[in-house]
């Protein structure tokens, strides 16, 4: 057995899966407000005792919004949990689980979010069996996460691959990381809910996402087109969304690149959903010890 927990901006969800892809057990909680390490850690740890952590035999994966020093592990970045700059993740993970200093080593292994839905995506999902591949993560904020040769690709800081803060609008909002106009601040979730309730969509609930969905799957109307202006700043950005979506992105995509390169590039949309997290970070735990 396999456990993994992906600690987001707005949920945490953890799960017990099996070396071969099945899934035992899932829960599912709300990220702590409070900005406290030790409270988003308490959670998290719940959770995984929740779905199985007393098994002292199942590796544990954690996949966090965050960016991670090579080496310490330690937390540079995480606009979305500021609080959590500066802290040693595996280390007080595994203190909130009871766990030795040894056994937190052995068992528990760390990595970025977005990184660690590639690995879920090219495990099980959308990208089953493909040694190439890049994922990109709609939450709270975007997260990217770059498989080349069928290696993660971390890069020397181990932010290679953050997308989310790519700059699409010098004029655009301010971004959790400070900067204006990043990618996240304009086409995450979070920032689409804002950009729909600035425009009171849909009308009768502004910011509503799912209700906004709906209402533009009925037909053509102001809620279409303020989905494909989302698509079309993430795919000035990148790559990869909801079908909802997808015409927008074509049209930022088709502004930048190579007509060869465009014509290689396979736009799918992942097949995990808000699983892909604790999935990969399981898969990334399985790997660790393989």
């Amino acid at each position: 057995m396999l456990l993994g927990v992906d600690i987001g901006g707005t949920a945490i969800k953890a799960g017990a899966i099996t070396e071969t892809g099945e899934v035992l057990r899932e829960a599912t909680a709300a990220t702590p407000n409070t900005n406290e390490q030790g409270d988003v850690f308490a959670v998290a740890s719940a959770l995984l005792a929740e779905v199985g952590a007393a098994d002292e035999a199942a590796p544990i994966g954690c996949g966090l919004a965050a960016g991670l020093e090579p080496g310490t592990g330690r937390v540079v970045a995480s606009p979305n949990m500021p609080g959590l700059v500066g802290s040693a993740p595996a280390a007080a993970l595994g203190a909130a689980l009871g766990l030795a200093a040894e056994e937190t080593a052995r068992r528990l292994h760390i990595e970025n979010d977005a990184n660690a839905a590639a690995l879920g995506e090219q495990w099980l999902g959308a990208a089953r069996g493909e040694d190439n591949l890049a994922v990109l993560t709609l939450g709270t904020g975007v997260g990217g996460g770059l498989i080349l040769g069928g290696a993660l690709v971390t890069g020397s800081t181990g932010c290679a691959s953050e997308i989310g803060h790519v700059l699409v609008d010098p004029e655009g909002p301010t971004c959790g990381c400070g900067a204006r106009g990043c990618l996240e601040a304009v086409a995450s979730a979070s920032a689409a809910a804002a950009r729909a309730r600035a425009a009171g969509l849909p009308r009768d609930n502004p910011g509503n996402l799912p209700l906004l969905c709906e209402e533009a799957r009925k037909s053509p109307g102001p809620e279409r087109e303020l989905l494909s202006a989302v698509g079309r700043d993430l795919g000035r950005g990148l790559t990869a969304a909801l079908d909802l979506l997808e015409p927008g992105i074509r049209k930022g995509m088709d502004r930048g690149s190579t007509p060869a390169g465009r014509r290689r590039v396979r736009l799918i949309r992942a097949q995990l959903g808000n699983r892909a997290g604790w999935i990969g970070a399981a898969r990334l735990a399985a790997l660790a010890g393989a």
